[in-house]
């Protein structure tokens, strides 16, 4: 009986787990900077990283490294992506997910290039940021 519990649970878990997964085609999604894409209507925000900002730098180097974090995670979706949907939303509405194509978590790869660092919330975690994509 436990036996018939423990695969009933588990089968459960992992239907809910893929239900939160889908993979598509790279090309169906468009970058809107180096942590946000879209796919359709809906926005996702990436929950490991922070990228440079490139709609509203707060310096000149912050835009040049937004770019090229941008660039890069074009490159980085070719082919099939899956979107691990958190369940959770940020406070723009953004759906939370991880994106891992054919290289591996997207997010960590740019992470891994310095293209963008972990995310940390909260007031100082925001200057730290601030700091280190402009740090003249």
């Amino acid at each position: 009986m436990l036996t018939h519990t423990l695969l009933v649970a588990s089968m459960i878990s992992i239907s809910y787990a893929t239900a939160r997964a889908e993979t598509v085609d790279g090309d169906r999604i468009r970058v809107i900077d180096g942590d946000t894409v879209e796919l359709a209507a809906e926005r996702i925000r990436l929950v490991e990283p922070d990228a440079p900002e490139i709609t509203k730098p707060r310096c000149n180097t912050e835009l040049d490294k937004g770019l090229l974090a941008s660039g890069r995670l074009r490159q980085l979706l070719k082919g099939p992506v899956s979107i691990e949907r958190s369940g959770r939303t940020d406070r723009y509405g953004r759906t939370l997910a991880s994106l891992v194509g054919l290289q591996g978590n997207l997010a960590l790869i740019l992470i891994r290039e310095g293209l963008a660092i972990p995310y940390k919330p909260g007031h100082e975690a925001y200057r730290r940021r601030a700091a280190h994509w402009c740090p003249e």
